[in-house]
């Protein structure tokens, strides 16, 4: 059974971080970057990330009509927003739960349905994120935005689950612990014979610089 295609869609400094040392909102990206997010996350079925990304902003990026006019309106197609979590203790008054999004849960322990009404599917998490995958696939997910944290990130690489990287370089060097992919306590090797083909690159505003990747 074939899975989703995932896609690493991510903003970086040049030394490899996502967010500013005291963590928090990532503010990484210009406004032609977010119009590159936009774009991406508008031709896929549904997002993933972790609840230390929930927390941190609290919301999700809603898809913009971007009209000639420089009008922005909120587009009414927008991806199901899938968040990976065993916590079973949600924040309500997150602007998040107020978004007009689909939201669906995947946990590797059932939850009371009652304890998470705002979310629309809770999926169980099969021992493995190709198993699990498959499942997404069989509703209908064919094409998946993993938008991070770092944890949920590495865990899809080691299971050599990742088809695209689209990532945007920016002309900082930040420090701090927040990569987007955390260090490793041991000597393993990720994917050391895995090569990777750039499949477009793109000059931004701010000397900012957007490559994507794809898997060979």
């Amino acid at each position: 059974m074939s899975i989703p295609r995932v896609i690493i869609v991510i903003a970086s400094s040049l030394d490899g971080r996502i967010a500013f040392p005291g963590g928090g909102e990532s503010h990484l990206g210009s406004e032609e970057d977010k119009k590159m997010l936009n774009q991406h996350l508008s031709i896929v079925d549904a997002t993933i990330f972790g609840l230390g990304t929930l927390i941190a902003h609290q919301s999700t990026y809603l898809i913009k009509n971007l009209n000639s006019n420089d009008e922005v309106t909120i587009s009414n197609k927008q991806p199901i927003s899938i968040v990976a979590s065993n916590s079973k203790k949600f924040n309500s008054n997150w602007k998040y739960f107020r978004q007009p999004i689909r939201r669906w849960l995947i946990s590797s322990s059932k939850v009371n349905n009652a304890s998470n009404h705002d979310f629309e599917k809770q999926i169980f998490f099969e021992d493995s994120w190709s198993k699990t995958l498959i499942s997404l696939k069989k509703q209908g997910i064919n094409d998946l935005a993993l938008l991070g944290g770092a944890k949920l990130i590495n865990s899809f690489i080691k299971e050599d689950l990742i088809t695209d990287i689209k990532i945007t370089i920016i002309p900082q060097i930040i420090g701090g612990k927040y990569t987007w992919i955390p260090p490793e306590k041991t000597n393993e090797i990720f994917n050391l014979k895995r090569l990777w083909e750039i499949k477009s690159v793109k000059n931004l505003m701010n000397n900012e610089i957007h490559i994507h990747y794809k898997k060979i």
